[in-house]
């Protein structure tokens, strides 16, 4: 299969930004490799490898694109072009991994390297928050990357100093300087804050955490698909370096994401009982992780003035949102909650196109457990719903406290639990998940349920 290969490279940019490290392939751009990409699938179509399925949820993500196209147009056309590209290559990458990966050895694959990329970037976190901290100017662009994502190698700055604390830079310092005071990784990579995080899409350290969590599932899944020493190990490997580095980014929406993923596994071997099996290994990953005091108090009533703002343009702009991809140019922050960024952006059609395709999702996950549990055969298809669930309640968990909703990493999760549907279907084409009215209009309860209770909360806390 042609696509395999491509998708890799595909991956490989999108997650490791080899074209802002290596000053060989910085010509070579994202969109490049997309094309790349569609190459091979193209080539996947002549010889019979694969062939158009669709689903519910790619008809969903596409009329949720279409809807973004045209808020954008209403609201902010001259930004069109820019959030067309944005838009364009977050469905690309979640029609490649749907309608190119159509069996299991093809989604094992996909899989295998969605694992490698998420134990690599562990342990790029994992070594950075153990690495020796350097002192940085804050006027220098090592401190603050630039909105591409690039940043300059900490080698850049003259004769680096080592510090332990931030007090530290300022023993014969030139007065008027600024300092900060961080762990250096390997890839030019840096902490912000004290807080571990890699680069271009995962420079965010909660997203990065967000990226780990949706990931380490995927070692589960393979220890069960077929249970040896080395995937053993590797799952080992997964939780140890995931747990860590979750645990140094001081993310605190990433390890109740990760601590809800852990307990779906609970809850499936334990039942109910799992839950207290959960917290008990969740705690320390909750002990030892998250900021606190005035640092985090402060965050959190940030975080609840942009849910605050999120509502106040959901009222300006009922219909259409204030455009994809222009909250900060209503507010100087994020929404800090996917939800509400839907809703604010996209207006209630768009904000209802994006919580069915997170729910189409789910629903298909727990259908194939429901009615696929009794057959022997369909062991594999078990275990890999399973995972893909696993994956997407860590999913919501943070998109209720991160503004993923457009992120690439999110529509190749969408992508990867299509294509495990396609691959359920190919092997078995009378087994059928179809979005009925009874979902939507269930989907819209919730959806007005949960932003009438973030309303009526936010007016408890005084905004």
């Amino acid at each position: 299969m042609f696509i395999i290969p491509t998708l890799w490279v595909l991956f490989t940019y999108v997650f490791w930004r080899p074209h802002e490290i290596f000053e060989a392939l910085r010509p070579v751009t994202i969109y490049a490799v997309v094309a790349f990409s569609l190459f091979g699938y193209t080539l996947d179509l002549r010889v019979g490898a694969t062939r158009p399925r669709g689903s519910a949820l790619m008809g969903l993500l596409a009329a949720l694109v279409l809807w973004c196209v045209v808020t954008v147009a209403v609201r902010a056309p001259e930004t069109l072009s820019e959030q067309l590209a944005r838009f364009g290559v977050s469905f690309v990458l979640f029609l490649l991994v749907s309608e190119g990966v159509q069996s299991w050895r093809a989604f094992t694959a996909i899989a295998g390297v969605l694992l490698a990329f998420t134990l690599g970037l562990s342990a790029v976190g994992f070594h950075q928050g153990l690495s020796q901290s350097y002192c940085f100017n804050e006027a220098d662009p090592v401190v603050e990357p630039s909105l591409n994502g690039a940043s300059a190698e900490p080698a850049e700055a003259a004769e680096p100093r080592p510090c332990d604390v931030r007090a530290d830079c300022y023993v014969n310092a030139p007065a008027g300087s600024e300092f900060m005071c961080e762990h250096v990784g390997v890839l030019g990579t840096h902490s912000i804050g004290g807080r571990v995080r890699y680069r271009g899409i995962l420079e965010d350290p909660n997203e990065l955490s967000w990226v780990l969590c949706m990931g380490m599932p995927l070692a589960l899944g393979f220890f069960e698909q077929r249970r040896s020493w080395f995937r053993g190990l590797v799952l080992v490997a997964t939780l140890v370096l995931a747990g860590g580095c979750t645990i140094m980014t001081q993310s605190r929406g990433g390890q109740l994401a990760m601590s809800a993923t852990a307990a779906v596994y609970f809850i499936r071997r334990y039942r109910w009982r799992g839950v207290a099996v959960g917290a008990l290994v969740a705690l320390p990953l909750l002990l030892l992780g998250g900021r606190s005091g005035g640092e985090a108090e402060s965050s959190s009533e940030e975080r609840l003035g942009c849910w605050s703002e999120a509502l106040a343009m959901f009222r300006e702009y009922p219909t259409t949102g204030v455009g994809a991809g222009q909250f900060t140019e209503h507010h100087f922050l994020t929404a800090h909650n996917s939800f509400l960024l839907t809703l604010a952006e996209l207006g209630p059609i768009g904000f209802g196109l994006w919580t069915l395709a997170i729910y189409f999702a789910f629903k298909i996950t727990i259908r194939v457990q429901l009615e696929l549990g009794e057959r022997p055969e369909a062991r594999i298809a078990r275990i890999w719903a399973v995972a893909l669930l696993a994956s997407l309640v860590g999913l919501v968990v943070s998109a209720f406290f991160l503004s993923i909703a457009y992120h690439t990493a999110l529509w190749i999760y969408l992508g990867l639990t299509a294509s495990f549907y396609a691959t359920v279907r190919r092997n078995d084409p009378d087994f059928r998940v179809r979005l009925t009215w009874r979902d939507i209009l269930w989907v819209g309860a919730g959806d007005t349920v949960l932003i009438v209770a973030i309303w009526f909360y936010l007016r408890l806390q005084g905004f």
